[in-house]
This record gives C-alpha cells, structure tokens and sequence, in this order.
C-alpha cells in the first residue's frame, strides 16, 4: 500500500485519521498505541507512513527514534504529547515532516498542515477532534468555530466520543468506518446506531458515578477507584472519584493481563498530571505520560500504594 495512516483510536485520533485520508483518499488506516506503534512502525509496509496523535513516551523515545531512523518510508508526524527536548531536536531531521505543538489537538494539527489540499467541510473533523481532546482553546478552534452552529459541532463531538464507548463501534473495525464516513465529508450522526449508542453511554455514565462514589477511596489529595464495571469508562471513572470525594485528583485503577492499567484526570487546573504520571511510574518502574489534564500510567503488580503515595507527595 502506498500510504498508510497509523492513529490513535480515541476521538482526536479518529479526526486526526478522517482529515489525513482526506488528503490521501484510498490510505489504510491502522490505529496503534504508545505502546505498540514502534512495533507497528516497523511491521509496516508501506511508501508513505502517517503517524497522527501517538504519544511517544518517555522510556520509549529512543526506541522510537531508531525504529524511524532504520525506516525506509516517508514518515510524517503530527502529535502534541511531551517531547523531551533531545528528541524534539532530533526527530525533524529523520522525518518527512515534524509538526508538533503540545497546545493543539492532532486533528488540528494534521488538517493546518494540508489545508489548502482539503475540502472545506474537513475542518468539521478538526474542530470534532479538538473539542473531543478537550484542546480547543487554541486560535484556531477559536476562529472557526464561529462559522458553525456550536451546538451540532458538540452533538456529533459527543456522538464519536460516547457512542464509541459501548461494543458494537469500540472494534477498531467500526471507528475505521467511521474514519472513512468523516473523510467522505458526512458526519458521526450519519452512522446507523452511533447516536443510540452515545445516548445509552451517557446513561452509563450516571450509573457509573453512583458506583464510583459509594466505593472511592481517598489517599491524601487523591481520590481513587479500582476495577469500576466498564474499562471503557476509565477517563469518566477518575474524574468521578475526585469529584465524589471533593479531592483535586482522581484516578481509576484495572488490573489487566501483565500490568496495571492507571488512568488520571484533575477536576482542579494547574495540576500537570502528565509530568505527575511519569514520575510517579518511574518510580515504580512503570511507565506514564499524557498531557497536562489527562494522563495515565501502566505500573507493575503490587506496586499501587506506593505510586499513590509517591503521585500525592509530589501534589503537596
């Protein structure tokens, strides 16, 4: 295949991949991970490699940089995860092309960059990818939202980011027919059954807020949840238990196959959970990152007191 889309699966990466199959109509799209995209990276075969919202973590960086360096395709980056600076230094010189911007959404990134190359309607998936990233304070989320009703751009925001939560469109399967379905100018809406699907998720959601405040637990500044109903709802699950609790940090914690799976969101701004994240996994020997309001780590068993007390120390 001449192009090959490698992209987060969540809303921004889903908006980020439309607008990029936009510019290059009959790309594949494959969604990746922090934690498999060198991997994928080097498993794919293709002339021309897009890589759009893929956090590169901190004790993945110089794998990362070898795996582009011993590359053969045109790689092109758009992302706006926390670089360290040796890598941010680097990276442009290997690259096709580099554009990284911590304060803007991959969605707006990718569709800035080839804009005179799309259709107008594809700023309907940058603004979707924004919002739904909670990056939409930016210049141009500013400047173009006004050509549009605020309130369908939110409704079909809402549509990809919640009807994406339950079964039948979690596959990746089905948010690569939605990929397809926002490159074509049509919007989340237009899927049969995404909008019913985002409507029970918001009524999941409520249920899973009751859940979270009868079993959330405090450790100084932070109020925590373990194994909640849905892993699917692991971003609502931490906001619920800081909110439940009355703490400025949340977090929700799944044990999962081989590791711990740590997600942390803040209902007070100010706090840079990405950097609190790395750290705090570091010392646990795991690894975290994000970005300043959304972060998460993957930590080793028997190891969750200590990186709670380690992330509510640092808090002080």
């Amino acid at each position: 295949m001449k192009t090959m889309i490698l992209t987060h699966a969540d809303c921004d990466g889903i908006c980020a991949g439309a607008v990029a199959l936009a510019r290059f109509p009959g790309a594949g799209v494959f969604f990746t991970k922090p934690v498999s995209v060198c991997d994928d990276l080097r498993n794919t075969e293709a002339e021309r490699i897009i890589i759009a919202d893929i956090a590169v973590n901190k004790t993945e960086q110089q794998r990362f940089m070898q795996t582009v360096e011993g590359n053969r395709a045109k790689i092109m980056y758009f992302d706006h995860h926390p670089l360290q600076k040796e890598t941010e230094k680097r990276l442009p010189g290997m690259l096709e092309i580099f554009v990284h911007d911590e304060k803007s959404s991959a969605s707006e990134l990718v569709y800035r960059h080839f804009q005179k190359e799309l259709p107008k309607e594809m700023i309907w998936p940058a603004l979707y990818g924004a919002i739904g990233d909670y990056a939409e304070d930016t210049d141009f989320v500013r400047k173009n939202i006004t050509n549009w009703d605020k309130r369908a751009i939110n409704f079909e925001v809402c549509t990809i980011s919640l009807g994406t939560k339950n079964d039948e469109f979690s596959s990746y399967d089905a948010k690569r027919n939605i990929v397809r379905t926002l490159a074509e100018g049509r919007n989340p809406s237009d899927i049969e059954g995404l909008v019913k699907s985002a409507k029970e998720a918001v009524k999941r959601e409520f249920d899973l807020y009751r859940i979270v405040k009868r079993r959330a637990k405090t450790l100084g500044k932070i109020g925590y949840i373990t194994n909640t109903p849905s892993f699917g709802f692991r971003g609502p699950a931490a906001l619920f238990a800081a909110t439940a609790t009355g703490k400025p940090v949340g977090i929700c914690m799944y044990k999962r196959e081989r590791y711990l799976d740590v997600t942390i969101r803040a209902r007070e701004p100010g706090i840079a959970l990405n950097k609190l994240a790395e750290a705090a996994s570091e010392s646990v020997k795991g690894s975290g990152g994000g970005h300043e309001n959304a972060a998460g780590a993957k930590i080793p068993f028997g190891t969750f007191e200590q990186f709670l007390k380690k992330m509510n120390e640092m808090i002080k």
